[in-house]
């Protein structure tokens, strides 16, 4: 009989890969999140951990592993939604998908993988070509630390350095709106700091 970790790792792998059900992938989510919680009440509480330092139940760490895994699930839903596909990113640029495919490797496309497949978003191109500024910072994120996905979304989300989104300050200096020379710049030296790299 596999061991717990074993069982955690396996549904781990199949929620991953889970089909686009989303009642099936929650249930998954569930189950995964309830034998990570056995797995955690298993160890005992260290002899030094402070009597004050409360050690959560294995049903509250469940359900919290279980609306993280909703969530992820719910972000990567809505990142696929707004993305392309490597044949559908070829025709809006007007290149083959192995071009694409190359593109990808090099850094020069933002690009994530679900399921096996890569998903290009959307919100990099413009009048058929990638926002200017788009493949610096993408090369400038440390895909190494972090998953693509949630570098991918780096983009759409307000940043107190820069005062707004890296995209849309992208987007401005592409509409080259008066004050906003430099506005690339700015955003791959955010980008080289993202997680303290």
């Amino acid at each position: 009989m596999a061991t717990l970790e074993q069982q955690v790792s396996s549904l781990t792998q199949r929620l991953q890969f889970a089909s686009d059900d989303e009642s099936a992938a929650v249930e998954l989510a569930v189950e995964a999140a309830v034998l990570a919680a056995a797995s955690d009440a298993q160890r005992t509480r260290p002899a030094n951990l402070p009597d004050y330092v409360r050690v959560q139940g294995p049903e509250q760490v469940a359900r919290v592993r279980a609306e993280t895994l909703r969530d992820w699930l719910a972000l990567r839903d809505a990142a696929v939604a707004g993305s392309l596909s490597t044949a559908e990113l070829a025709v809006r640029l007007g290149v083959s998908s192995a071009a694409v495919t190359k593109r990808r490797q090099a850094r020069r496309l933002v690009a994530f993988q679900v399921k096996g497949d890569w998903r290009y978003p959307a919100w990099q191109l413009r009048d058929g070509q990638v926002l200017p500024g788009v493949e610096q910072a993408w090369q400038a994120l440390p895909l190494t630390v972090h998953d693509a996905l949630g570098l991918a979304r780096w983009f759409e989300l307000e940043s107190a350095h820069l005062g707004a989104t890296p995209l849309s300050l992208l987007q401005a200096g592409q509409a080259g709106q008066a004050g906003q020379a430099g506005q690339v710049e700015r955003v791959v030296d955010a980008a080289a700091y993202v997680g303290g790299s």
